[in-house]
């Protein structure tokens, strides 16, 4: 069973949180909504969320992948939270799999794992702060273990992609059929 840990920080972008969750459990994924603290979350557009759980109270590395939602203040949060910056060097030293969408690839680079060759996207409002790699015009990018994407409007692009690489293009499909996005 694939184990997924998603930061819901405050400001997160709702779209690409919400719709990351709910690609990734249509897929069977067991997956995990975090706060960085205890209690409601206040997203992007003022969507009120409660996570799962909170971060204190797991081992993110129990997880087989971590996946970052963007949205300008909720990427702030996160490259502001320490556990988080450690949580992604961990899972990029391990090997495992680590999602970023809109804004979220800068803490990615806060974190320092985007370093060249390493390929990247970003949504293009924050492009000239992504500055450790060139931001790459595709929607979606997968280098390796690691896959960005731009912004709320690839969000089920994105969550495709990870299921296609993850769990197989046979499952991907099926949901992207179910979902009428084929």
């Amino acid at each position: 069973m694939t184990t997924a840990l998603i930061p819901f920080a405050p400001g997160f972008e709702e779209m690409e949180g919400v719709i990351l969750v709910d690609v990734c459990r249509r897929a069977g994924w067991t997956v995990d909504t975090v706060g960085l603290a205890p209690g409601l979350v206040q997203a992007s557009r003022s969507v009120r969320v409660q996570p799962d759980r909170v971060w204190d109270d797991l081992d993110p590395l129990t997880y087989d992948l971590l996946l970052l939602p963007g949205g300008a203040a909720g990427t702030e949060a996160l490259i502001q939270d320490v556990r988080v910056l450690n949580a992604i060097r961990a899972f990029d030293k391990a090997g495992k799999w680590i999602g970023a969408i809109c804004a979220a690839p800068l803490a990615l680079q806060a974190a320092g794992i985007l370093k060249p060759p390493r390929l990247a996207t970003c949504h293009p409002a924050v492009a000239q702060k992504l500055t450790t790699v060139p931001r790459q015009s595709a929607r979606t990018v997968v280098d390796g273990h690691l896959i960005t994407s731009q912004g709320p409007g690839t969000t089920f692009e994105f969550a495709l992609t990870l299921i296609r690489h993850i769990s197989g293009a046979a499952l991907a499909d099926k949901l992207s059929r179910e979902m009428l996005l084929a």
